[in-house]
């Protein structure tokens, strides 16, 4: 197993220095090269390496173990894809719910056996990624507000940006409480103008995120679509629209305070855009490895975190 083994991880969680002890006490006899951001967890290691950051560590890893939440491994994710598609992703959950990140500890020495035996779930994500510019400001209409990846990117101004998502990209108000109007086309065909407070487009794996607060549907995660979901609208007959990934989701939205819409993915990256705003969204041309543990299914983890299987007559009411 000479492999490139990178740990990114949430040094806020209570749990993160135990975890990150079994794992490099699991990795290191396989004399196998460890980076890591954690590193000033453990003084006096050895088989570890330099402290990395997301990109660095992704650059340069053949697997990456994402320790702390969902929100963890959406970093993770999207540092993949800006610097290393081909490297693989398994989420250890030292968070609460944990949809994406969903192994528990007490997995760390079977899922360290099963990458030792190729014997672990493949599964290919879909990403999307949205294009933002301003329809009046050609030049300078584009702020890139934040970058929780590259922080010397944030203040810089430009004609347009593009973002990447593993959850959800939502377009949003800036600035302003007034509700937002939509044209919306898929694949070229006008969907329809609709006034909300909001549009988010999700991926399979965030329609268990914000998606589904806006009464988007549950998609297994492999499923080759995306959702279209308005974030309280204005009339009550629109509903969320499932489409397929391949589809382009074009977006003209303004509101009437002229005042300018926020851009975010997986709300760890913000570029605010001079309306009217036109925002471009697609199926990204790389797809995110994850590892997963073979006796774990999305439907377990579905019943597991919903509490599907409760009854609520126990409670006693």
């Amino acid at each position: 197993m000479a492999k490139t083994f990178g740990i990114y991880g949430n040094p806020e969680k209570v749990n993160v220095r135990p975890t990150l002890e079994q794992l490099l006490q699991l990795l290191s006899p396989a004399e196998s090269k460890i980076i890591d951001s954690l590193y000033h967890l453990i003084e006096k290691r050895e088989h570890t390496s330099i402290s990395a950051s997301a990109m660095d560590i992704a650059e340069h890893s053949d697997i990456i173990f994402s320790l702390g939440g969902d929100g963890t491994m959406l970093s993770a994710a999207r540092a993949i894809m800006r610097s290393n598609p081909d490297a693989q992703l398994l989420g250890i959950n030292l968070g609460r719910l944990g949809f994406i990140s969903e192994h528990s500890t007490d997995l760390l020495a079977e899922l360290i056996k099963g990458i030792q035996e190729d014997t672990l779930l493949k599964e290919s994500r879909l990403l999307i990624e949205a294009i933002g510019k301003s329809e009046t400001n050609l030049q300078t209409g584009v702020l890139i507000r934040r970058d929780n990846l590259s922080p010397d990117r944030e203040n810089e101004r430009g004609d347009s940006a593009r973002l990447l998502a593993l959850n959800e990209i939502v377009i949003d108000n800036f600035g302003s409480t007034r509700m937002l109007t939509f044209e919306i086309q898929v694949q070229g065909s006008h969907l329809g103008t609709l006034r909300a407070d909001g549009l988010i487009v999700s991926t399979p794996t965030g329609s268990t995120g914000y998606s589904v607060s806006a009464g988007g549907p549950l998609i297994e995660p492999t499923s080759p679509v995306m959702i279209v979901a308005p974030i309280a609208p204005h009339s009550l007959s629109v509903r969320p629209v499932v489409v397929p990934e391949w589809y382009e989701v074009d977006v003209r939205v303004w509101n009437d305070a002229g005042t300018p819409i926020l851009l975010v993915a997986d709300g760890q990256e913000e570029i605010v855009i001079e309306t009217p705003a036109l925002i471009s969204i697609s199926g990204h041309q790389n797809r995110l490895k994850l590892l997963r543990h073979p006796s774990l299914s999305y439907f377990d983890l579905l019943r597991t975190k919903l509490l599907w299987s409760a009854d609520a007559r126990s409670s006693g009411r």
